[in-house]
This record gives structure tokens, sequence and C-alpha cells, in this order.
């Protein structure tokens, strides 16, 4: 059986614990185009034995930036965009094949069996179905924004296709443990909070909390959070704080008129400890 004429596209940043599990299930594909943010570990070693097909940038913290970037450098009119994290079951390959065969549409919406912390997630906004993205589509209907967590720019008459068995979807190895949550979040909430910043966005104390509230009420309640336990219960709560964690950041931005406000910080301190040591010297 000959190639998918289908370009998968995958964004890497020292991704040498996934790469290779996430390439052995795509091999299937006609090209493979790696965007690697400079890794300094493994990564495109291990990327080189599929693929000659590796471009290369600047780290931005979140890959959007890179999957645009990557979008241009494909050669096919289909896209399969994959993160490293992430496998192709064979079901899946399968059902996108048929799509591809008998042009059922233009982009297509695949499912996510999310693993958080060992565990595959059935509620909580990360089932399969609750958390579906359009990652296969036809070049030309679809530009992605370089914005954070931004949905996909797709051309209005494309046509929308929607794999609803589970079984069809992709398998993403989200999370590892809290420590990885924790690590992943104060990243994004840093680069939204400064998106924040740059639009000059207003803190107003009732929306900050309203979202808080909200985004806890939707994970826990509307999405069924509570039927995965206290692992539901931890992570809707924690979606509500990555809100406040958000406008936290974004407040010290302001206070401090800059997007590194440690650094004005850290100045104010050493202005306070020149003064204590001066009392040594009088």
């Amino acid at each position: 059986m000959g190639k998918l004429p289908v370009s998968v596209l995958v964004h890497t940043l020292n991704e040498e614990k996934n790469i290779r599990n996430c390439l052995e299930t795509v091999k299937w594909a006609d090209e493979i185009v790696i965007v690697d943010m400079y890794s300094d570990d493994k990564t495109v070693e291990i990327a080189s034995e599929y693929t000659d097909k590796i471009f290369y940038h600047e780290r931005m913290g979140y890959a959007d930036p890179a999957r645009q970037f990557g979008l241009e450098k494909a050669s096919n009119e289909w896209v399969l965009i994959l993160d490293a994290d992430e496998l192709v079951p064979l079901k899946l390959k399968r059902r996108l094949e048929t799509i591809v065969k008998e042009d059922l549409g233009d982009i297509i919406s695949i499912p996510h069996n999310n693993y958080f912390f060992g565990k595959l997630m059935r509620f909580t906004g990360w089932g399969p179905l609750q958390d579906t993205h359009h990652r296969f589509f036809k070049k030309e209907c679809v530009f992605i924004s370089d914005k954070i967590h931004s949905t996909f720019i797709e051309r209005e008459d494309a046509r929308i296709y929607e794999i609803t068995d589970e079984k069809e979807g992709f398998i993403h190895f989200n999370y590892v443990d809290l420590e990885h949550f924790l690590e992943k979040l104060n990243r994004y909430t840093t680069i939204e909070a400064r998106a924040l910043y740059e639009a000059n966005v207003d803190i107003k104390f009732r929306m900050v909390v309203n979202q808080i509230f909200s985004e806890f009420r939707k994970r826990y309640f509307k999405l069924q959070g509570r039927k995965e336990g206290f692992r539901g219960f931890s992570l809707s709560f924690l979606m509500g704080a990555y809100r406040l964690v958000i406008y936290a950041k974004l407040k010290l931005m302001k206070e401090y008129d800059s997007k590194t406000p440690a650094t004005e910080i850290e100045k104010e301190y050493n202005k306070v400890a020149l003064k204590i040591k001066s009392e040594y010297e009088e």
C-alpha cells in the first residue's frame, strides 16, 4: 500500500521522550514536517530518522506561531497537525484515509483521548467528545493565528466533517503529573497576561471573580467533572485558578508598567537592601 497523500505537521521543543512514539504512528503519511524550536536534547536527532523536512522557529513558549510557519512548508493538499505527545491509532488513520478518498469534508473535527496523571479523562472538558479539534484539513481552508490557544481561521464555505467515534480519536498524553500541569499553567498564564497587558485590558474585580467561578462551574457541573471524583474537582478548581493567575500577573504588570515586573520588583528590593546596609555605615 502506498503512502497517504497527507502532510503531517509536528512542532517540537525538547520532546525526546515523546517524538519517536508520535512519528511511529504517522509513517503512513507521504510527508512529515517537523518545526523545532531549537531543542537542546535529542529531539531533532530522533526526528531525522523519519524525515529530512526539519525546520526551525524561534522559541515562543507556545506552538501556534510555529504551526502556521510549518503549514506554509507543507506540500500536500491535506494536512494533519499533531503534537509530539499525541499518537494516531490505526482506526483514526483508516478513517482519515476514507475521508481523503471519498472527499467527505474540507475540515475534519477529531476527538482527543486525553490522559491526565496516568488516567484517561472521560469528563471535566477533556473527555474524547468534549475535546475535539479541527486538526485535519485541506491546506487552502485554514490559517493559524499566532495567538496562544487560538482557534483556526477557517474558510467560511469549508465543509466540516465530525468524527464521532472516540476510538477514532487521537491519543494525547496531556500531563504526566501535577508538577507538569503547574509548569505549563505558569508558562501559559504569563503569555496570556502579557497579551492582555499589551492590549491595555482593564482589570475589573467582578469580572475576574465571575470568570473564576464560571470556569469551575462549567467544568465541574456542566462538563460533569464531578463524575471523576477528586481528580475532576481538583482540575476544575485549578482551571478556575488559571483565570485568577492570569489577572494576578496582569495586575503586577500594570502596577510596575512592565511585562517583566520581577525585574522592577528586584530593583525595589535592592533599594531596600541598600538602605538597610547603610544603617551599618552611619
